[in-house]
């Protein structure tokens, strides 16, 4: 849209309005700039440059044309009214407004605008997904329209904890009285009889016994007690035997009492008495 340009004066002085000096101030201040009107913008020439370079005007849109074509009729319509120094600075802008706008259109090498074409490209393949993905969302069936959940039975609320604990004692009351009238006779319990096993004290009693009777000591198994071989639970009381046996000589020689010898792995465990 290409509009005629307006160019912002201050009306003609009479003689003794003012100095020379604050005429050319007037003349070259910021409201003398060429007031452009281009779809997408309207205003002083330097703030559109300002606006531009921040980013806070997008130059793709703006007719650089236009903006030439309002530029020249301000040059010409000015005639005296702007001096040359101002004039000079209003191409100087024009000039970089134009470069902007060929960068914008032209990139600085060829490799940049491949770059920024692979760019555009993403972004249009990135949009097209979306838009796949928020189609074929929409085309699902939705809850609470084409389908619908099971119905389900709320859970009870939960209960307050004193009406539990009044619930707690209701119920023993009525444990309590449902047992009025019955015997005292406490429940039988059940006891299990132990078995009649080699236990650690006797096998110490045994130790103590025979370390009287041979001070030069003797073998562990030496001590284990007599099993009948045709005892039912003979494999049993051997090993409980062995183990009560091993740990009684162990209890010994902590206590002093006694030292236990065995020179390899896996031989025979020698018992004897603590030398003097």
């Amino acid at each position: 849209m290409a509009e005629a340009l307006v160019l912002e004066q201050e009306p003609a002085r009479g003689e003794g309005q003012g100095t020379p000096a604050e005429r050319g101030d007037r003349a070259d201040s910021p409201s003398t700039s060429p007031q452009l009107r281009v779809e997408g913008f309207e205003g002083p020439l330097d703030f559109l440059l300002e606006m531009v370079r921040r980013q806070r005007v997008d130059l793709g849109p703006l007719s650089i044309l236009t903006l030439t074509d309002q530029l020249v009729g301000a040059i010409e319509n000015s005639g005296g009214g702007a001096r040359l120094e101002r004039r000079a600075d209003w191409l100087v802008m024009a000039s970089q407004l134009l470069l902007l706008k060929a960068q914008l259109l032209a990139p600085a090498s060829q490799e940049a605008a491949q770059e920024e074409a692979r760019r555009r490209l993403a972004q249009l393949d990135e949009l097209a997904r979306v838009r796949a993905g928020a189609e074929w969302l929409a085309t699902r069936p939705q809850l609470g329209r084409e389908v619908f959940a099971r119905g389900q039975v709320d859970s009870p609320a939960p209960r307050p904890q004193a009406e539990l604990y009044v619930a707690f004692l209701e119920a023993t009351l009525a444990l309590l009285e449902s047992r009025e009238g019955q015997g005292a006779e406490a429940p039988a319990t059940y006891r299990p009889a132990p078995p009649d096993l080699w236990r650690i004290s006797d096998a110490v009693l045994r130790i103590t016994e025979l370390l009287r009777q041979s001070p030069t000591g003797f073998p562990l198994q030496r001590c284990l007690p007599t099993i009948p071989p045709a005892a039912p639970d003979r494999p049993l009381r051997l090993r409980a035997a062995l183990a009560s046996t091993l740990v009684a000589g162990l209890e010994l020689a902590r206590d002093g009492r006694a030292v236990l010898q065995q020179d390899e792995a896996f031989d025979a465990v020698l018992i004897g008495p603590v030398p003097a």
